[in-house]
């Protein structure tokens, strides 16, 4: 990436507004970017983990930390990108619940579990950024990271309580 001493808090992110509805939880995300050139970011979730001791939702505008399957074909993100000294908002949905193979079943048997995110009483979300727009880059390298991985130069976060969850027992 480039050396040009871009700030790592050029970008800051604010979740302006949280709504739950029966299927979704739907976030407006504020970015603001103090820098004097326009930035790049990742404007789709990527992953989403719940910690459902701390009901902590953690929405990923990343590929960091995603795992490399051989033989998939890999979705990029969709990348934008903010003028200098402006604002831009982002819009995510995402489902109330939360199906993903479970880590506690069994050798050899396939399990599922599942989150239901109404429970949630804190989201977290992180927004990958550069001060250079993504290319494919065609050099042959031995670093095993999906190719926006490589890419990313920092992270933006907010976090926000969220009202109204449903705790169950």
């Amino acid at each position: 990436m480039t050396e040009n001493n871009i700030n790592p808090k050029a970008l800051k992110a604010s979740i302006k507004s949280a709504k739950r509805t029966d299927d979704n939880i739907e976030l407006a995300v504020r970015l603001s970017n103090s820098a004097a050139r326009a930035l790049h970011y990742i404007a789709d979730v990527r992953t989403r983990k719940y910690d459902s001791e701390t009901r902590t939702l953690t929405l990923s505008l990343s590929d960091e930390g995603r795992e490399v399957i051989p033989t998939t074909i890999g979705k990029l993100p969709e990348f934008r990108y903010i003028g200098p000294e402006s604002d831009a908002e982002i819009q995510l949905k995402v489902p109330s619940k939360l199906v993903k193979l479970s880590r506690t079943a069994p050798p050899g048997e396939l399990a599922f579990e599942a989150h239901h995110l109404s429970d949630a009483e804190k989201v977290v979300v992180e927004v990958a950024w550069a001060d250079v727009p993504y290319y494919n880059d065609t050099r042959i390298t031995d670093d095993m990271r999906l190719p926006a991985a490589r890419w990313e130069q920092y992270k933006a976060r907010a976090t926000m309580e969220l009202e109204g969850g449903t705790p169950k027992s």
